[in-house]
């Protein structure tokens, strides 16, 4: 048995593209992880748009968050569980590489943060490849996709797809 994904891109149009912001070695970075106002609001349009939530997934177990994973799991056709399952820590938009990793950090000590890579393991941080912003593990949006993360593993069968 084949099963076929397809994913209408034409909504992620309007969402800038990665751009050279790297150091002139020919690295880079995609926008949205160096420039924090792009950052901000392509993850306003990922709420808006997408339901990117809930803003604390810290009280999913409280009950606090019911509202939200409903409406999630009513999107996807599925019951609580599942959609309780369904994380960007396992979209396979989420992308977790060393790579991606190092560009985050980058954007991150550009804002005063002392250490960034405390603020990426707090938040358990990746990029969302799909809606171009810095996005938090323990979150979902309506384009999850299964099948993720993207780590560095993948690398040696799909490409750098930073």
């Amino acid at each position: 048995m084949k099963v076929r994904i397809e994913i209408d891109t034409a909504d992620f149009a309007s969402i800038p593209v990665p751009v050279d912001m790297g150091d002139g070695n020919g690295d880079s970075c995609p926008v949205a992880t160096q420039d924090m106002d792009v950052n901000l609001e392509n993850r306003q349009k990922a709420i808006d748009e997408y339901d990117y939530g809930p803003l604390d997934p810290g009280v999913d177990d409280t009950g606090q968050n019911d509202k939200f994973w409903t409406k999630i799991a009513d999107t996807f056709k599925a019951d609580m569980d599942s959609a309780l399952e369904s994380r960007c820590a396992n979209c396979a938009a989420f992308n977790q590489t060393s790579k991606m990793l190092e560009c985050i950090a980058k954007g991150i000590g550009s804002e005063g943060a002392d250490d960034p890579y405390d603020s990426i393991q707090a938040g358990d941080l990746g990029y969302c490849q799909f809606l171009k912003f810095k996005c938090a593990s323990q979150r979902v949006c309506t384009a999850w996709v299964s099948g993720g993360p993207i780590t560095d593993e993948d690398m040696s069968t799909k490409g750098d797809l930073l």
